[in-house]
């Protein structure tokens, strides 16, 4: 079974050793030109946060399953780059994006993923579209289970690096001493244990925690811990808030915080009942590498969390004996092309 500490060591010293410039090439040329990014799982939210990070840097930019890049118009990809995102290069969903996006906007694709194999679909498509825009970074001391951990804090870094080239990733192949606080609202503190009635998590988030937000929701309900729900702190208190309200017994509420939420994090801290189950996880940075904080913290929340719970963060149990392969094998691509983009 995996660890946060041991999968670090591993993520940061090859992110350290990686040749990032032609990754950080494409995103930097032509900075007017909008982004969009895709990738399925784990690579979902590394989407999230390059598309953060060249929204932060002035572009336009955005994220989306492969399954809904269906919808976009071969215009609206002829006029974005295309970031197609995944470890392998050979899930379905990810080939079907690559074949798209080559077909409609070769020049202005890439690819971004760990395996250099014989299985890396993608990049033989790349090769065989004559484009040189995948970009194979090696990372093979990092393995995942069912659950993906290891890939999101790969891509995590490797974004930070190039987004923030002068961060200390080193400093992050040691945990925090205190990742995050368990407690209720009035401040008593909570031990791991207090959360195993917990059926639903509310996950709050500003602006560097967005993406985070997503990956903890992600692992929450793959690992079979709890629902989870993923608002910004203004949607929450637009009407979210109910549902706390009416099970206080079993839910918890998850702030990520930077510099940015403190207050507002603060302010609605301040309407909630004081029996309130709140998990409180902070990063003091605002900067790229907030989110990579916020994601070592969270990641370390889930296998405390796990372990709590009786869960084996890898690989969770599935009683109701539904084959782990079979949903990944449900046929699609060939309906997409059939269907083509939505058009009015």
């Amino acid at each position: 079974m995996t660890d946060t500490k041991t999968t670090l060591q591993a993520v940061i010293d090859q992110t350290i050793a990686a040749d990032l410039a032609p990754i950080r090439n494409f995103f930097f040329s032509n900075p007017s030109e909008p982004l969009i990014a895709t990738g399925s799982g784990g690579a979902e939210s590394a989407g999230e946060f390059a598309a953060l990070l060249y929204g932060a840097r002035g572009g336009v930019a955005t994220s989306v399953s492969p399954y809904t890049l269906n919808s976009y118009s071969d215009i609206a990809l002829k006029t974005a780059k295309v970031l197609l995102i995944s470890k392998g290069g050979h899930n379905n969903d990810i080939v079907f994006a690559t074949r798209r996006a080559l077909e409609v906007n070769p020049g202005k694709t890439a690819a971004v993923n760990f395996s250099d194999s014989d299985r890396n679909e993608a990049s033989k498509l790349f090769l065989k579209a004559g484009s040189d825009k995948s970009f194979v970074v090696p990372m093979k001391n990092v393995h995942d289970g069912f659950v993906s951990t290891s890939t999101s804090l790969s891509y995590f870094s490797i974004f930070t690096r190039i987004f923030q080239p002068d961060a200390d990733l080193e400093k992050y192949k040691t945990l925090p001493e205190v990742p995050y606080t368990l407690c209720l609202n009035d401040g008593t503190p909570l031990t791991p244990e207090a959360f195993k009635p917990v059926k639903n998590y509310i996950i709050l988030h500003g602006s560097w925690g967005r993406p985070v937000a997503n990956n903890l929701e992600g692992k929450l309900v793959e690992g079979s811990l709890a629902g989870a729900g993923v608002y910004d702190y203004r949607n929450y208190c637009h009407g979210r808030f109910i549902f706390t309200s009416n099970h206080l017994e079993d839910s918890a509420i998850i702030l990520l915080i930077s510099p940015r939420e403190k207050e507002i994090a603060a302010r609605t801290r301040e309407f909630l009942p004081s029996n309130t189950k709140l998990v409180i996880i902070e990063t003091g940075h605002d900067t790229p590498e907030a989110s990579l904080d916020l994601l070592i913290r969270t990641t370390e929340l889930y296998y405390t969390i796990c372990q709590a719970c009786g869960v084996n963060p890898d690989n969770p149990r599935n009683p109701g004996r539904i084959d782990k392969r079979k949903p990944m094998w449900v046929p699609f691509m060939a309906t997409l092309k059939k269907q083509g983009p939505l058009e009015l």
